[in-house]
């Protein structure tokens, strides 16, 4: 999927606000996340595994330090490994699950300031859907 961000403006536009990078969890990596980001950072997959990531099971997912996502750097609020970031990172908050429930509208629109509120429920999903289709 390309990065959704960049065919969004009417929809979204991110704040940086870093709430997004917040919690005690982070997303899961998939096989090619894991080998995309740690291209970005220079390493080969057992470095970025030791360094990075939290690995439970077979669910890898990056580190949590001080209550976010390692890689969210205060300094230049955003992504430190914007470039090699995971596919749920690229796409959200423009989660196709809002489309299947206006609550989970509700929700991901209360936690993120960059989502555009005045288009109304109906609306969003309609251009979320023109997105997603095209993507």
């Amino acid at each position: 999927m390309e990065d959704t961000t960049t065919h969004n403006q009417e929809i979204f536009q991110c704040s940086r606000c870093g709430f997004c990078c917040h919690g005690e969890t982070t997303v899961s990596l998939s096989p090619f996340d894991q080998q995309r980001m740690a291209a970005e950072l220079g390493l080969s997959i057992e470095e970025a595994r030791a360094q990075y990531w939290r690995v439970t099971g077979q669910v890898v997912q990056m580190k949590v330090v001080d209550g976010h996502c390692i890689f969210y750097d205060e300094a230049i609020k955003g992504c430190s490994v914007h470039l090699g970031r995971p596919e749920r990172c690229r796409e959200w908050p423009l989660h196709p699950s809002i489309l299947a429930d206006e609550s989970n509208y509700q929700t991901i629109t209360a936690s993120c300031p960059g989502l555009n509120r005045e288009l109304g429920y109906a609306a969003f999903c309609a251009r979320l859907k023109e997105i997603l289709d095209r993507d």
